[in-house]
């Protein structure tokens, strides 16, 4: 009784960190007209420059819950698949292992996102790379100005 409490348990924790990488995908994403409030009052460098290529990129996914979470349930369906006390031990052992493995592959594989890389074309003759997670409508061409904090850089059209 107690191990089928414990398994779901785990069952209902990994469910929830499964709900909590999904919000991720639905959840608006930080744009360049989005600034936090503690960025009032920072003065930012500006460069003129324009879009000379603009490129879809995968951007690795997450890796913070997912071997945690298969640790532990891997470790409980190991140790109650097994019959005898004495190897509950070792079983538990590998599974969690091999939970931790497959939980991390999990979640990394849910939590990968498209962006975009960003060539400019400064000013200066320069030429930078930018990536983002979005396109934000900018096209080749585009006249724009990298706004850069020194904590976030921009990019926004002329």
């Amino acid at each position: 009784m107690k191990n089928k409490i414990v398994f779901l348990a785990l069952f209902v924790i990994f469910l929830s960190s499964c709900q909590s990488s999904m919000n991720r995908f639905t959840q608006d994403e930080r744009g360049a007209n989005t600034y936090s409030s503690s960025e009032t009052g920072q003065l930012s460098s500006v460069l003129e420059g324009h879009i000379i290529s603009i490129k879809p990129i995968k951007l690795s996914g997450s890796r913070a819950l997912g071997s945690g979470v298969g640790t532990a349930l891997g470790a409980a369906v190991a140790a109650s698949a097994v019959g005898g006390e004495r190897d509950k031990m070792p079983a538990a052992i590998v599974g969690g292992l091999l939970g931790a493995i497959a939980g991390r592959t999990i979640e990394e594989n849910t939590t990968i996102e498209t962006g975009f890389e960003f060539l400019i074309k400064l000013s200066s003759g320069q030429i930078k790379a930018f990536v983002q997670k979005s396109q934000q409508g900018l096209r080749v061409g585009d006249r724009i100005y990298v706004i850069d904090s020194g904590q976030t850089v921009r990019l926004t059209r002329q």
